[in-house]
């Protein structure tokens, strides 16, 4: 009869060799080499789209599980699209994002040989199977004794885990060499327009933009042909993402990037490979633009009261306004950015006077640019007469607008007409310097020249009859 402590030994004899052959077990694995080219479109809405192609050596035909390092963390899995030049079936894919630490290689070798000492003070290495990781127990060699380890040493590291965010392909193929082409879409990269606008006088500006390129998606794009779409494109879910960044300028080169109307969208080639790092931010010039006809205005917006309200002060926003024609030397497709506004002063030093947010701007429209309050432009808006029956209303009001400054200014103001029920009669003082728009049916606006230092009363009446 064979006694317990035997029995002991036996069972773990057995399961040290066990181990340790499964442990050199040899997988047949193959490693895509780096890119051979990678193009990137990236678009407005924390989105990018990879398309990379690579080769891999495969050793031995048959089943061969495929690793293809360097993907980044924020890839979207389900979006993959991989295909190979050579004849291959791919059986299964796997995105191994437990990169090489000490805790997934502890985890790895459960149940392999490791190496170890028993002490601080040992100087002998010895061999042991992992049996656990909390706590460390190490089965001893020889005599199947078991240890909590004083260190710990693994004796190599695993082919098949990755150093970077990885794909695994379980694949079939007898070629010796595998071309991949592959695609997939990732998030956490981004792309916007980053515009400078300096007013050279009353009347011309210059114009410069910058592409501007985040990346934060957990991957290195090392010389990628770049393409950034301009335009809303539609995704199913989005996961936002906030981290930090380098920075980093490129010399311009914008006679070179093109835009191209595609799918409803304009995409912009940029005419150089460039490689964007993971965590960092690129500028790369794409307008530079001069002699911009502009007007200039202060404009107030604010909704009227139709009520007997008394008098309050109102307030002018300063704008610039000019047309994205190619009669007016622009005549770009202008992406959403940011707008920043420079001016020198009489010293010749140049000024930041504001900044303005702007949509996607197609040629040939408008751009509208609020830079700020006008200091100078300073307006009451006074009730003069109200009256109101059942059957009818009437109001009669004043706005008094004066320069202060001392240079002449056109100011605007925006009026909405009430959407009553009835027949209402509109009368007004527009005449000589000031002129007047309907915008709508229940919009007008009025447009005033007023000279340096000067004033001017503009008068609007109401007469409203209720059905």
């Amino acid at each position: 009869m064979i006694n317990a402590s035997l029995l002991s030994l036996l069972f773990s004899t057995s399961l040290w060799i066990t181990n340790t052959v499964a442990d050199t077990t040899i997988e047949n694995l193959a490693i895509a080499q780096t890119p051979k080219t990678v193009m990137l479109t990236v678009y407005n809405n924390n989105l990018a789209m990879i398309h990379e192609t690579r080769t891999a050596t495969i050793n031995k035909a048959g089943k061969v599980k495929l690793m293809y390092p360097g993907i980044p963390s924020s890839i979207d899995t389900s979006s993959v699209i991989a295909s190979f030049e050579q004849e291959a079936k791919l059986f299964s894919q796997n995105y191994s994002f437990d990169i090489i630490s000490y805790e997934s290689l502890l985890n790895h070798h459960i149940g392999k040989r490791v190496l170890y000492t028993e002490k601080d003070d040992s100087v002998e290495i010895k061999e042991g199977i992992l049996l656990s990781t909390s706590p460390l127990l190490i089965q001893e060699k020889n005599y199947g004794a078991i240890y909590i380890p004083n260190q710990l040493f693994f004796p190599n590291i695993p082919k098949d885990m990755a150093v970077k965010p990885s794909l695994f392909w379980n694949i079939q193929t007898d070629a010796k060499k595998l071309d991949i082409d592959l695609k997939y879409l990732t998030r956490d990269m981004s792309w916007k327009s980053d515009y400078t606008l300096n007013i050279i006088d009353d009347t011309k500006l210059n114009l410069n933009a910058w592409i501007t390129i985040t990346n934060n998606s957990g991957a290195t794009y090392t010389d990628a042909d770049i393409t950034v779409l301009a335009g809303e494109v539609k995704q199913a879910s989005s996961i936002p993402k906030t981290q930090s960044y380098a920075r980093k300028r490129l010399r311009s080169a914008p006679e070179n990037i093109k835009n191209e109307s595609f799918s409803g969208y304009h995409i912009y080639k940029i005419p150089f490979k460039e490689t964007i790092k993971n965590r960092e931010k690129k500028q790369i010039s794409f307008i530079q633009k001069e002699d911009i006809s502009y007007d200039r205005y202060a404009i107030n917006s604010q909704a009227f009261s139709f009520s007997n309200f008394g008098k309050r002060e109102l307030s002018f926003d300063q704008t610039i306004e000019f047309i994205n024609s190619q009669k007016n030397n622009l005549g770009i497709p202008l992406p959403k950015g940011t707008i920043r506004v420079y001016q020198e002063d009489k010293s010749k030093i140049s000024r930041f006077i504001g900044s303005e947010n702007i949509s996607n701007i197609p040629q040939d429209e408008k751009v509208k640019i609020v830079i700020g309050k006008h200091f100078d432009i300073v307006a009451t808006e006074k009730i003069i007469d109200f009256k109101e029956t059942k059957r009818e209303k009437h109001i009669s009001y004043k706005v008094s607008i004066n320069n202060r400054s001392n240079k002449d200014a056109i100011i605007k103001l925006k009026r909405n007409v009430p959407k009553n029920r009835g027949k209402i009669i509109i009368k007004d003082s527009c005449k000589t310097e000031c002129n007047k728009e309907n915008l709508t049916a229940f919009s007008t606006l009025y447009t005033v020249n007023i000279k340096a230092k000067e004033s001017y009363d503009l008068n609007i009446t109401y007469d409203i009859k209720k059905y």
